[in-house]
């Protein structure tokens, strides 16, 4: 369950979203995850947005500097208000609740594929149709990541599911079953 911070804020901008410009909603979410990752990687502003000695104006000032004329009106003004609320340290959490909210309403299902290889288009393609009729036809849009120590095989991530399909899981599970056999 999302926190009271995420859900109040992220509820918000969704709200006037949907209401406004309802087509801008994915572009929103995409956009809003890019800034929580910029600010993520300056921890420097975070501790500076939460600094009682720093002023609002200075603060907004900063904000203005950093993101002045480089995202759409809505996504800045609501970094403006997280900062003149004193939560641009929650922006990470707020993005990732709008982004649930979003995909729940366009229908949209992430998925992380890690393999030791990038996969073919037709495999992810393959792959994305299957996931999509477990899903109930929803959307899909894969991640790819590669990580040669599952040495072969395939681990789809969805959400708080783990579907290890990869040799890695399945030595480790024979060396378990081997090892219970031989104790």
């Amino acid at each position: 369950m999302a926190g009271s911070v995420e859900k109040t804020y992220g509820d918000a901008l969704f709200e006037l979203i949907l209401e406004e410009r309802p087509a801008t909603l994915a572009d929103t979410k995409a956009e809003l995850r890019s800034v929580s990752e910029i600010v993520e990687g300056i921890p420097e502003l975070i501790k500076l947005s939460k600094t009682p000695t720093v002023g609002k104006d200075e603060k907004l000032g900063i904000v203005e500097a950093a993101f002045g004329g480089k995202l759409s009106d809505y996504v800045y003004n609501f970094v403006r208000v997280l900062t003149e609320a004193g939560r641009l340290d929650d922006l990470h959490r707020i993005s990732k609740y709008y982004g649930k909210r979003c995909n729940e309403y366009l229908g949209i299902e992430e998925i992380t594929v890690v393999t030791c290889q990038p996969l073919t288009e037709s495999a992810k393609k393959a792959l994305s149709d299957k996931m999509s009729a477990l899903l109930g036809g929803k959307k899909i849009v894969l991640t790819e990541e590669i990580d040669t120590s599952i040495i072969g095989g395939i681990v789809v991530k969805n959400g708080n599911t783990t579907l290890d399909g990869s040799v890695r899981a399945k030595l480790r599970a024979l060396r378990t079953e081997i090892g219970s056999v031989i104790c």
